[in-house]
């Protein structure tokens, strides 16, 4: 048997922001648009907690499987968990409804953390470890942001996405390809000020190069994706990845227009409302790919067979 994705649940939650909203700082509507593709974007009360977040996303997930102690491990991913210890994985198991015999962990791989949570969670099912394991990306990324930043106050968002992995004989295997490089870490970077460093020339390069080879090895190597679901970092950038691999032969989502950058958790935020769009089948196969500051990157294809009640 392979592992796939049996059930997902998404949510953007938190107050709808508009464009006019960075009027202040000298950005209209027309420029926003033009540069990032983003028109609205959620963003959490500060106060918010995010392991609350992210359980409410997880609890669906757990009450919908028959046997939640079957559920062996949760792999949390974030960007903007500012809680280093303890982390939030262990409280998020508790929220969700896990039971105490749960692996759980923070994983930080920042707008990557999707795939490289999937590249784990995957191979624990590959390797026997454990039946199932859920991934969970909660983001308040606009608690990163300096308001007076031109470059990254209105691309950021705020959200949080939940799969569940489990073995099952229908499924093919996955395809996997991840990589990094320390030596560029300061493209994308969180400053001692506060705020978000971003090198957007060489990131905007970067992105679509890696991105479009990730894509192309997963198309290559293995049972071709039914979709694919590109890190939705920049409308721009997700318009030259999909120029890039037009003659794979394989869909690309651009679904940024209305969620903004929500670091790791975009990937499975627009596979969800591809899916509750009826723009996607219930069954097939779901080719993910990231890049992300650190840099990491990396692309994971693998069969997906969900509810029609995990639709967000």
């Amino acid at each position: 048997m392979s592992a796939g994705i049996v059930d997902l649940a998404a949510v953007k939650p938190g107050r709808t922001v508009g464009n006019d909203h960075f009027e202040p700082i000298g950005l209209t509507d027309e420029w926003i648009r033009r540069r990032s593709g983003i028109a609205t974007r959620s963003w959490l009360p500060p106060d918010t907690p995010l392991a609350k977040v992210a359980a409410e996303v997880c609890a669906p997930i757990v009450a919908r499987t028959d046997d939640p102690s079957a559920i062996g491990a949760l792999v949390m991913v974030s960007t903007s968990v500012r809680q280093r210890v303890p982390g939030i994985a262990q409280k998020v198991a508790q929220l969700a409804g896990l039971g105490p015999s749960v692996l759980a962990f923070d994983m930080n791989a920042a707008c990557c953390g999707f795939v490289y949570g999937l590249v784990t969670g995957l191979a624990l099912c590959d390797a026997g470890r454990t039946r199932s394991v859920l991934v969970c990306s909660v983001e308040a990324m606009s608690r990163l942001l300096d308001q007076s930043d031109r470059q990254t106050a209105c691309i950021f968002a705020d959200g949080a996405a939940a799969v569940l992995l489990e073995d099952r004989a229908e499924f093919a295997g996955s395809c996997q390809v991840a990589g990094c490089d320390g030596s560029q870490e300061a493209l994308m970077r969180e400053t001692d000020a506060g705020g978000i460093h971003l090198d957007g020339a060489q990131v905007y390069d970067r992105a679509v190069r890696r991105m479009s080879e990730s894509a192309q090895y997963l198309v290559e190597n293995g049972p071709a994706p039914t979709v694919l679901v590109g890190h939705q970092a920049n409308g721009r950038i997700l318009e030259q990845v999909r120029g890039f691999t037009a003659d794979l032969g394989v869909p690309f989502v651009n679904r940024i227009e209305n969620s903004g950058n929500t670091s790791s958790a975009s990937i499975p935020l627009a596979f969800a409302e591809e899916l509750e769009a009826g723009a996607l089948p219930a069954h097939g196969r779901l080719g993910a790919v990231a890049y992300g500051a650190g840099e990491a990157w990396g692309g994971v294809s693998v069969d997906y067979r969900v509810p029609a009640t995990a639709a967000p």
